[in-house]
């Protein structure tokens, strides 16, 4: 037999025999282990209180508290720590047996014990060891795991609540509620108004579940926001999205998306939709008025090139609402496996006004699911389309801007028939120029100008589209297919932009913006009469005609020249006192 063990071990023999506790002493330093020995329970409290044995090796006879109480108090003391406890005893008694081991004892031996039962309970206890060193190490790593899960989790959330922009979703016009399959969703809800006061929302669904769900739709909040706050359209913010996806994201996370853009001046809404539900546009009464239903591929599934940016535009009351939704709310199914289905949600929301509808459908989660988690995640925006009057935006208090020091500037863009396909004019230029000092301020206000030229170059001077086809009740609905239809057809003609910056002495500066379009030119003098000089408010929103009223509240100055296929105005960089 050999003498040492691989491990040696520190024990503590209590024993109030000397030469009982001469012999286990000699026989435990055979085997290579450290040896204390004491021969009372109050001396060997007195050891452990100083320094834990590896193991504790007692008779059970001892003077005053015996082996077995020794035990319970041991156990007691050290909080429930595991010491090995071995027993040992000249009687065999089955009640004593019992004792050692309701009271914790892991070895019962009767004495005098051979070292070879000693060597072989010692290996039971080696061998438990070294499995609680196993089970202990792995409860660390596990703390470990956790610990930095925590923490990788907390600034995920917090580095998405940053991105997402939760504030943004306290828009008046925007409703919404969340149910997320995991801690984490992959559903997103965004929204945000242009200068020009139209509001966006995205809905996006990530492919999967949880964390790695929701770091998917990730990408695409800073375009929607950035481009947004610029004026593009959703079109092109679609488009920069989906090619953001392509170049972060492995090729199996695609993102499922619907953007909305709700123009409430001109009354009418505009969708993209790639591979989420259709939105309903709802009436007031609850039924559903229309289902938009042109599907495009989700975002991230094709290259640029190949990538589709046409939307739905409809004219919509201004008492109606839209519900966008992801496919988690209809696929939810009940006790005999029948999914909700859109038309199903369409019967849920019938008879019920606006303020009901998310509480009903919350009920509705809430009943399919039993109140546990849905197997998918479920997000649902709720979009009220009410006419909001658009006020000149205006510089707040404290923003007037010093004079400016930067020297005169001028910038000309001139876009051909194919870019004015694919690009959005006022954008580029706004995002160019409010770069120079003193243009920021009033970005929101230039926007309005430079859409308001821009629109009538293109609309009425290059694609000789006649106002009157927005009268009537569909009328803008016709005035959009015909709009984008004639666009697609364009080949020849060009809009050009040319501003400068013009600075007198001790006088703001004044920004010179002239606006050409290679078309036919129109009756603009007959525009200014029928505008008059002081137009009122009704007289702005007014589909007819409103371009240049507006112009004239806002500038300087207004000029048509030509044949009326160039427009001049000045806009100046400060608060006009009348």
């Amino acid at each position: 037999m050999a003498e040492h063990d691989a491990e040696s071990l520190f024990i503590l023999v209590v024993d109030d025999n000397p030469d009982d506790l001469y012999l286990i002493r000699r026989d435990l330093v055979a085997l290579g282990h450290r040896v204390a020995g004491v021969s009372t329970a109050a001396e060997a409290l007195d050891h452990i209180a100083e320094a834990y044995p590896d193991v504790l090796m007692t008779d059970v006879g001892l003077p005053g508290m015996d082996g077995i109480e020794l035990l319970k108090t041991v156990r007691a003391r050290t909080g429930g720590s595991w010491i090995p406890s071995l027993v040992f005893t000249g009687s065999l008694d089955e009640a004593t047996q019992m004792r050692a081991l309701e009271a914790g004892a892991d070895a019962y031996l009767c004495k005098p014990a051979s070292r070879e039962m000693l060597h072989a309970k010692l290996g039971v206890i080696l061998r438990l060891k070294a499995m609680q060193r196993q089970a202990e190490a792995r409860n660390r790593e596990l703390a470990r795991y956790r610990s930095l899960q925590e923490e990788e989790q907390r600034l995920a959330r917090f580095v998405m609540e940053r991105l997402i922009n939760r504030e943004a979703l306290g828009d008046p016009a925007v409703s919404h509620w969340i149910a997320s399959a995991a801690e984490f969703s992959g559903d997103l809800i965004a929204a945000a108004r242009t200068p020009g006061n139209v509001l966006h929302v995205l809905l996006a669904d990530g492919a999967g579940h949880g964390l790695a769900a929701s770091l998917n739709v990730l990408p695409v909040t800073a375009p929607f926001y950035r481009m947004t706050e610029r004026g593009f359209g959703i079109d092109a913010i679609a488009r920069e999205i989906n090619s953001k996806v392509r170049a972060l994201l492995p090729v199996d996370r695609f993102i499922a998306a619907t953007l909305v853009a709700v123009n409430f001046r001109e009354r009418y809404v505009t969708v993209w939709n790639g591979g989420n539900p259709g939105p309903l546009l709802v009436r007031p009464d609850g039924g559903v008025r229309l289902h938009f239903n042109r599907h495009h591929f989700p975002l991230g599934v094709v290259d640029d090139d190949e990538f589709d940016g046409t939307v739905d535009a409809h004219v919509v009351n201004p008492h109606d609402h839209l519900l966008l939704f992801s496919d988690g709310l209809i696929e939810l199914e009940d006790a005999a496996g029948q999914a909700l289905g859109v038309d199903g949600l369409g019967v849920a929301l019938n008879g019920l006004h606006a303020g009901l509808r998310l509480p009903r459908l919350t009920e509705i989660v809430q009943d399919l699911t039993g109140g546990s988690p849905p197997r998918d995640d479920i997000s649902i925006a709720q979009i009220a389309l009410t006419d909001t009057p658009q006020p000149v935006p205006a510089v707040s208090s404290g923003e007037l801007p010093a004079a400016p020091t930067a020297s005169d500037w001028r910038f000309v863009l001139r876009l051909g028939a194919a870019d004015l396909k694919r690009l959005d004019a006022v954008p580029l230029v706004l995002g160019a120029i409010e770069q120079f000092e003193g243009v920021r301020p009033f970005a929101g206000r230039l926007f309005l100008v430079l859409s308001e030229l821009f629109n009538n170059a293109l609309d009425h001077g290059l694609l000789r589209l006649p106002s009157s086809l927005k009268a009537g009740v569909e009328g803008m609905d016709v005035f959009l297919d015909e709009r984008s239809r004639r666009l697609a057809r364009l080949e020849m003609g060009a809009v050009e932009f040319e501003l400068s910056l013009r600075q007198g002495d001790g006088q703001p500066p004044v920004l010179h913006i002239s606006c050409a379009d290679t078309g036919p030119g129109f009756d603009h003098e007959e525009q200014i009469r029928s505008a008059g000089l002081e137009p009122t408010g009704e007289d702005i929103l007014k589909g007819h005609g409103r371009g240049i009223p507006l112009l004239l509240r806002v500038c300087e100055e207004v000029r048509y020249s030509g044949v009326g296929n160039r427009v001049d105005v000045l806009f100046r960089l400060a608060e006009r006192t009348s």
